[in-house]
């Protein structure tokens, strides 16, 4: 009888939650042609192809589609018995501050299996603005996931640790004609970093735009874009898969931000172990 690798279904669900062989390979601590390997591996066995690219991203075949989901249910499940097997059990709350297009990505995928695993763990989960996260007044959060500017330093006195760090990327509707005469633009309100640098670079070219719509909320800038409102600026990773990336030559370089987490109460083991969980999956 067959049997799949654990390890190459976490390199097929990596690679395609990251749209990334070499993130998923610094991920799993394994090279990208390594990871490459894996996957192809797979496919050979399961005699499909799982994935391909199209317009730059990394989409699932039909098949790829069908295996996902009971993929991630067997990772799991792997996970939820080495936890149960190995880590001593803990209890506890966490209060966790996280961007919200962090939070439809990370929640799902890294947060959700932290739960299953730990279940004596209740988790209180607060989506805000990472400007907002990380004022000097943390007293309401045991562990942050923010963003930050390159170089920037923490205001309280519990600092960062880098993460990862995350290309910004021009964001439109799908199969969208892209119309720069204005730029028209749909943003979170002030203290938002993307907002930040979206307006700093069209500045820089001398480039016109319009803010046409404005909400903090992250499903709100989607609805718009989707309506066709306008375009946006995210991380790289957090681009939905009903959005694009935009490569038009006309829009200027974003650079990159710093995905950082801040352990704001050190005592707090819950706290700790979902940073440790963070970290080996981002």
């Amino acid at each position: 009888m067959q049997h799949l690798s654990l390890d190459a279904l976490r390199a097929f669900v990596s690679v395609y939650e990251l749209q990334s062989y070499t993130a998923a390979g610094r991920q799993l601590g394994r090279s990208q042609p390594a990871i490459s390997l894996q996957v192809q591996r797979l496919e050979e066995q399961l005699g499909s192809t799982l994935m391909h690219r199209v317009s730059g991203r990394i989409q699932l075949t039909s098949a790829g589609a069908e295996l996902l989901e009971t993929a991630r249910q067997l990772l799991s499940l792997n996970d939820q018995l080495i936890a149960r097997f190995t880590e001593p059990r803990i209890s506890g709350r966490i209060r966790l501050g996280i961007p919200s297009e962090f939070a439809s990505k990370l929640l799902p995928q890294v947060v959700g299996q932290f739960a299953q695993s730990y279940p004596s763990i209740t988790l209180a989960v607060t989506s805000a603005l990472s400007k907002a996260l990380l004022r000097s007044d943390t007293a309401d959060y045991d562990l942050i996931i923010a963003l930050t500017e390159p170089g920037q330093k923490a205001s309280s006195k519990s600092p960062f640790q880098i993460l990862k760090q995350e290309p910004l990327v021009w964001v439109g509707q799908q199969d969208q004609v892209f119309d720069y005469q204005p730029l028209k633009l749909v943003l979170a309100p002030e203290g938002c970093i993307y907002r930040r640098r979206a307006l700093t670079r069209l500045r820089e070219q001398q480039l016109e735009a319009q803010i046409s719509y404005t909400n903090a909320d992250f499903s709100g800038l989607t609805a718009a874009i989707e309506s066709g409102l306008g375009y946006t600026v995210l991380a790289q990773s957090t681009v939905p898969l009903n959005l694009q990336k935009l490569t038009q030559p006309q829009l200027p370089a974003l650079g990159e931000v710093n995905v950082v987490m801040q352990i704001v109460d050190p005592k707090n083991i819950a706290a700790r172990q979902l940073a440790q969980f963070i970290r080996e999956r981002i």
